[in-house]
Formats: C-alpha cells, sequence, structure tokens
C-alpha cells in the first residue's frame, strides 16, 4: 500500500491516476479510506473528494434473513417499517439448508434440491418485495446455501454498507426466545 501511494504522490499533481473500485473486504474499504486520507493531506482534494463521494453515494442497507425460504408477517413488517423510517435498502437473505459435508452425500440431486429451494425462494419473497415498492423502498434479494452467520458475513463482506441485521428467530437459534432479532453491522 505505501508503494502505491508513494508512486502516486511521485506524480505531478496533473498526472495523478485515480481510479475507483468496490472494496471487496473489509481491508480493502480501511485501504481506500487511508488512501483517500493521505490524498487530502497531500493537498489533492479534487481527487479525493471523488473517492469519498464514491462510498457515500451507496445507499444504507439492512439485510433481513428469512428462516428457510420465507420471512414471516412479522418480520417483513417490522423491516418495512424499519427501512422506511431509517431511508434504508433492504436485501432479503434466504439461506438454504444444504452446506458442503451434504453436497457429497446428496451427490447427483443436489442440484435438483438448490434450484427447488431458489424456486420456493422467489415465489415466497414477492409479498416482501411488493411490500417495499409500496412503501418505495429499495429491494434485493439474495439466496445462500451453507450456515446461517457463514452467508450473513458473506453478503455483508460482498455489499457495500449493510449497516444492520434484522432475522427471524427460527434463523437464530440461541436467539429464539427473542421476538425479532436486530444486531448492526459493524465494519
Amino acid at each position: 500500500m505505501l508503494k502505491k501511494l508513494k508512486d502516486k504522490l511521485k506524480k505531478k499533481k496533473n498526472d495523478v491516476e485515480v481510479t475507483s473500485h468496490k472494496a471487496e473486504t473489509l481491508g480493502e474499504g480501511i485501504e481506500g479510506q487511508t488512501e483517500a486520507t493521505t490524498f487530502a493531506e497531500a493537498t489533492l482534494r479534487d481527487e479525493t473528494q471523488e473517492m469519498i463521494r464514491e462510498d457515500v453515494s451507496e445507499k444504507a442497507k439492512v439485510l433481513v434473513v428469512g428462516y428457510e425460504d420465507n420471512f414471516s408477517k412479522a418480520v417483513m413488517e417490522y423491516a418495512v417499517g424499519f427501512a422506511e423510517r431509517m431511508d434504508y435498502e433492504i436485501v432479503a437473505l434466504n439461506v438454504g439448508p444444504i452446506t458442503k459435508p451434504n453436497t457429497e452425500a446428496l451427490g447427483p440431486y443436489c442440484d435438483l434440491i438448490t434450484a427447488q429451494f431458489e424456486k420456493r425462494c422467489r415465489e415466497n419473497v414477492k409479498a416482501f418485495e411488493e411490500a417495499c415498492k409500496d412503501k418505495g423502498i429499495s429491494f434485493r434479494h439474495v439466496v445462500k446455501f451453507g450456515e446461517v452467520d457463514d452467508c450473513i458475513r458473506e453478503v455483508h463482506d460482498d455489499l457495500k454498507r449493510v449497516e444492520f441485521v434484522i432475522a427471524d428467530p427460527e434463523s437464530c437459534p440461541e436467539e429464539g426466545k427473542v421476538a425479532i432479532p436486530v444486531f448492526c453491522m459493524t465494519p
């Protein structure tokens, strides 16, 4: 990282090349912010503003984790109200129960099972998507396979600005006594 910064700072002010890309990991995000700070300190304000504007322009998101292939009415209503109040985009996540050890045991049936699960998810998420559309809330749907915690982390790492997670109680066994678990995602 230091070599990259030194190379950029050695160039003349008019020759500075600025490229932008989506940070794929937390480390890359921090590196991008450090680079922006370095440019600011070197009085390269235009380049700094462009880099910061890219990060800020991405809308904040709330990740809503359903229970297997559906979302309970209570979770959908809570998530829509929350996203509307906070002006967040909703990312709905269904997590399939198939994990790597199971794929070997299921063999040729694995593709069929995942395809049917994805189809049920698409059908079951329509009401959620309509509720968001009625309130003017941006919505996207993601289907992952594996352990719930791993899938939440993967979506958080893939998307910018996932700030909160709302989960169906059934999808969080150790939190099962809580009506609707909500937790903050720290960078």
